[in-house]
């Protein structure tokens, strides 16, 4: 799953500027409309109308907008970080999700230096997620590496759950470019990211602790999801910016055949103003 509001680099700053200040708390809200779609049965659309932005940055450790890490090397052109986060895949079970309500935002170059819609199948059963037993939060602990060259950025990410929930694993590579203007940055974003079958299966697989008829056990398996991520960003005046973002993800089919699930994809919009404290 795509994270569910991931601005890239949400204030505009200019290439290799530090724009966070260190042992400093940096508070920020976006206020606009947008939405991102549920692909579950019975899932509603998630509004993005208002959205905090909340985060620290200490010499090596952080705060982000619900991720907390620690920076291991610091390079000019690459960096390497360890963190903690909570699994965003549960965020389309629950609204109160922090990917949900927080304005998840990847800055730490900044501090570096720097399938179709509907039913998978004619014929598929489905069930809704309030028939379904509870899924529970994952806590993942991960590492990530970062590389820039110019205006392009690398970044290789690998999660596991260390809470025990679904013992899963996820992989998350990604590319970016960036194209920066006097006040005006416009980015696009490449995704590659692969889920466990451990991490899948226990989301959208269906169980015997669910409660329901037999004939709607599935078993999840993993597979790759390509995602896009495209967005415009426009500084205006007295600490103002303007941000305009949309994404696309493509759901592998051993996700989308589960009978929890009715839409091949996950998109995201939002259009609004940000304004940084």
């Amino acid at each position: 799953m795509l994270l569910l509001l991931s601005v890239e680099q949400t204030f505009a700053c200019e290439r290799n500027e530090k724009c966070l200040a260190v042992n400093e708390w940096q508070l920020g809200i976006a206020l606009g409309l947008g939405f991102t779609s549920n692909p579950l049965v019975g899932g509603d659309d998630i509004p993005l109308v208002i959205l905090p932005d909340i985060a620290w940055y200490g010499e090596s450790a952080y705060f982000d907008n619900g991720e907390l890490g620690y920076q291991w090397l610091d390079q000019k052109s690459y960096s390497f970080v360890t963190y903690l986060n909570v699994d965003a895949e549960r965020a389309f079970f629950s609204f109160w999700h922090p990917a949900n309500i927080l304005l998840p935002v990847n800055r730490f170059n900044q501090i570096a230096g720097a399938n179709d819609l509907g039913m998978s199948g004619p014929e598929q059963l489905s069930i809704s997620i309030d028939e379904v037993s509870r899924r529970n939060w994952a806590i993942m602990g991960g590492a990530r590496w970062y590389y820039q060259q110019n205006s392009a950025e690398w970044q290789l990410s690998l999660e596991k759950d260390l809470s025990g929930a679904h013992n899963g694993e996820k992989l998350d590579l990604s590319y970016q470019y960036f194209w920066q203007w006097p006040t005006v940055r416009f980015s696009t974003q490449l995704k590659m990211i692969w889920k466990s079958s451990a991490l899948v299966d226990y989301y959208y697989g269906i169980k015997k602790q669910d409660n329901v008829d037999p004939s709607f056990f599935y078993q999840a398996s993993s597979g790759w999801q390509p995602a896009i991520v495209m967005s415009l960003q426009k500084k205006m005046q007295n600490n103002w910016y303007w941000l305009s973002r949309i994404s696309f993800q493509k759901l592998h089919s051993g996700m989308t055949n589960s009978p929890l699930v009715e839409k091949g994809n996950i998109y995201s919009v939002f259009s609004g103003f940000a304004y940084q404290f």
